[in-house]
């Protein structure tokens, strides 16, 4: 039991430190301290938009629809949730809901507070704020809860490659910055985080009913 309680406390614990890092990076930048675009910036923007081509923006096209708007906040949402409950996993479930409500408003307030301006070469409309990329950390906490609640390697793998298909999508279209997308997983994975340790003993209960069952 107190290993539990340890392993709870270390998942607030990084995922307190990992908002505080992307927290911090966003100040910086609005305080001027980073330069804009620091050099980060502008060697992986370089990178990103040689990458180009119909097909390449048509994928990154795809990712943008998946992570915004409706499809985003309901559509997928929604599925996942499904899938945790069909799977027997309600704990799950309600860790996932968290997290990307949690996700939603520490982007929201973090956008407004840094007032990041995007790059100018952006292939798609969107809205105010380039920091943190709010697609990156939506994946981000998706993804994390994913790992959390599956053991599965290929669930895993799936789910990795996820975050990185959106982050690099995000940077092809030159809608955000690489700090921009690399604060948005900052956000995502440690707001999952921390909701996971607000539910650990749902989260324990759900483990041994699934023992039981086995």
């Amino acid at each position: 039991m107190a290993s539990r309680s340890r392993s709870s406390i270390v998942f607030a614990g990084v995922g307190i430190g990992l908002v505080v890092v992307a927290t911090v990076v966003g100040v910086l930048i609005a305080a001027g301290v980073l330069a804009e675009p620091n050099p980060l910036d502008s060697w992986w923007s370089a990178i990103a938009t040689s990458m180009r081509s119909p097909v390449t923006v048509a994928i990154a096209l795809g990712f943008n629809v998946l992570g915004r708007g409706l499809v985003a906040s309901l559509v997928v949402p929604v599925v996942l949730v499904v899938v945790m409950l069909v799977a027997r996993r309600p704990a799950s479930a309600l860790v996932l809901v968290l997290a990307l409500l949690g996700t939603w408003g520490v982007t929201r307030v973090l956008k407004s507070v840094v007032a990041r301006d995007r790059p100018g070469d952006m292939l798609v409309d969107s809205d105010f704020g380039s920091f943190p990329s709010g697609h990156a950390s939506n994946a981000a906490a998706l993804a994390t809860v994913f790992v959390i609640a599956f053991r599965s390697l290929s669930v895993r793998v799936v789910a990795v490659l996820y975050v990185v298909a959106m982050i690099w999508s995000r940077t092809v279209l030159g809608a955000h910055w690489a700090t921009d997308v690399v604060a948005g997983v900052l956000v995502g994975v440690g707001v999952a985080l921390i909701a996971a340790a607000l539910a650990a003993p749902l989260r324990r209960r759900e483990r041994a009913g699934g023992r039981s069952r086995a």
